[in-house]
């Protein structure tokens, strides 16, 4: 299970990489992060390296805490529930895809319409309640898998 998690998290980076590179190639020299016109911009190359360090950094605090975490998770609740919980950075990863995705429709308004990319802010909060829901089923029903 940690083997297919650990494989589909290269893959969700591999996701991550693919996006980031497509919305910054689309990307006008100065990137805004909001509708209104008064709100801070950035230039797209700051952009890009702000959103990788964040990436990065988000990434290597789950890798930690999963790493403290998954023994104890194992012992406990067994290896499924384990496996779900190493999943965690799969989940932030692919949300703050959408975000990017999102970002790009937004400072390329010109030829996409925002309105049909609204929901790419949503789906990331709800594939966290559902990855959170199914944690939560695991450990309570300890499936020993």
């Amino acid at each position: 299970m940690l083997k297919v998690v650990n494989f589909v998290r290269l893959l969700s980076i591999v996701f991550f990489l693919g996006t980031l590179s497509i919305v910054y190639a689309y990307l006008d020299p100065i990137v805004s992060f909001s509708v209104e016109a008064d709100m801070p911009t950035i230039h797209r190359t700051y952009f890009f390296y702000l959103v990788s360090l964040i990436f990065l950094f988000i990434n290597i605090i789950l890798w930690v805490l999963i790493k403290i975490m998954s023994p104890k998770i194992v012992q406990r609740f067994g290896l499924l529930s384990a496996g779900w919980v190493a999943a965690l950075p799969v989940v932030v990863n692919i949300y703050i895809c959408f975000l990017i995705g999102f970002l790009g429709v937004l400072n390329n308004a010109s030829s996409l319409q925002l309105s049909n990319y609204a929901y790419l802010n949503y789906l990331g909060p709800i594939l966290l309640m559902i990855w959170t829901g199914l944690a939560i089923y695991f450990m309570s029903t300890k499936k020993m898998i």
